[in-house]
């Protein structure tokens, strides 16, 4: 149990660095055209995969979606902060949002999966009383 655990937190600890090292990268632009905002979705899928991981790490129900919310904004506000001090880059509060949009969206899924594959061992239970 103990090693489940710390592999849930690793997996969310591997894609925080991941995160944290490619904020790193002086005047890093997301791939394919430069189209005003498409940034934005680059930081929604980054932080919603992380999202889901602190849903499993957390082992979150439906209720833990405001917490992933939460701590989806402060990790994007912290990311901001710390891009703000990279040479080619720059802080944008968009960005934190879009964080936390993400961030909520994957917790939003971790829940849903988690309740899908609950339900079938829920009605074989019911079937068997």
């Amino acid at each position: 149990m103990r090693s489940l655990w710390r592999s849930r937190w690793l997996h969310f600890g591997l894609w925080l660095a991941l995160i944290f090292g490619l904020s790193s990268i002086p005047d890093l632009k997301p791939p394919g055209p430069s189209v005003s905002g498409t940034d934005k979705i680059f930081h929604a899928g980054e932080y919603a995969l992380l999202g889901a991981l602190l849903g499993r790490a957390l082992g979150l129900r439906r209720d833990g979606i405001w917490l992933g919310a939460a701590l989806g904004l402060g990790i994007g506000i912290l990311d901001e902060l710390h891009q703000g001090r990279v040479p080619g880059r720059e802080m944008d509060p968009f960005d934190a949002l879009a964080d936390m949009v993400g961030a909520a969206l994957g917790c939003c899924a971790w829940v849903w999966l988690t309740r899908r594959r609950q339900a079938p061992k829920e009605a074989t239970r019911n079937e068997r009383s």
